[in-house]
């Protein structure tokens, strides 16, 4: 499967000229990077960082993007990633993550269950069997000696509903993945740098970034 890597640097003036104001305001941006395909299934991960004078967003796709009118040319670095990247056994990662657990909903009067609530889980311990659990079902091992978990800011957004006008506030709570991780299942984990790993992928999280550790 083909595989695009996008960094778009810009400051914070540029991005709030654009409308980028929040996590949603930058997932609708990243569309605007693949014209004529609002209507297919989503192909591509992104990943935001505050860099403090501005901001870096990362875009991995499986078709290659075109620069948005709204981002500056010399802001725009694409370039193809060769399948060779992906055949490393062991990799120095990051991952933005929104980890979260599904709490059993309450019967109703008539012994029904509702749709199960997503709370988000932030103790270090539960952490770790989060991405632990993940790295089992997407084909890696997470080292756990050199695993940091990072707290992120919240982020709130803002989005319109698909059965009404009006606009509603949704908030995601992050945390940041960072170690070795060593490869398990080659076919699980290549998928899973395509498909994202965890909740809210549409909204910046579940990309993993990574660096090759030992050779292949």
């Amino acid at each position: 499967m083909n595989s695009y890597l996008t960094k778009i640097e810009i400051d914070y003036e540029t991005a709030h000229k654009a409308g980028l104001r929040d996590s949603y305001a930058w997932h609708q941006w990243a569309w605007d990077a693949f014209p004529g395909r609002s209507l297919e299934e989503r192909q591509f991960l992104t990943r935001l960082d505050d860099l403090g004078d501005g901001f870096r967003f990362l875009i991995q796709s499986t078709a290659p993007p075109q620069r948005p009118a709204t981002c500056p040319v010399a802001a725009w670095e694409s370039k193809a990633i060769p399948e060779t990247f992906f055949k490393y056994p062991a990799y120095r990662f990051s991952l933005l993550a929104n980890p979260t657990r599904k709490l059993a909903a309450p019967r109703d009067p008539q012994g029904k269950r509702s749709h199960a609530k997503r709370v988000p889980i932030s103790t270090r311990e539960d952490l770790l069997a989060w991405i632990t659990r993940k790295g089992g079902q997407h084909g890696f091992l997470a080292d756990a000696s050199s695993l940091q978990t990072i707290p992120r800011p919240r982020q709130v957004f803002v989005k319109k509903s698909k059965t009404d006008s009006q606009r509603h506030a949704g908030l995601h709570t992050a945390t940041e993945f960072v170690g070795i991780l060593k490869i398990t299942d080659p076919t699980l984990f290549i998928q899973a740098t395509h498909t994202g790993i965890g909740s809210a992928k549409a909204f910046g999280f579940g990309m993993l970034c990574l660096s090759p550790f030992a050779t292949p």
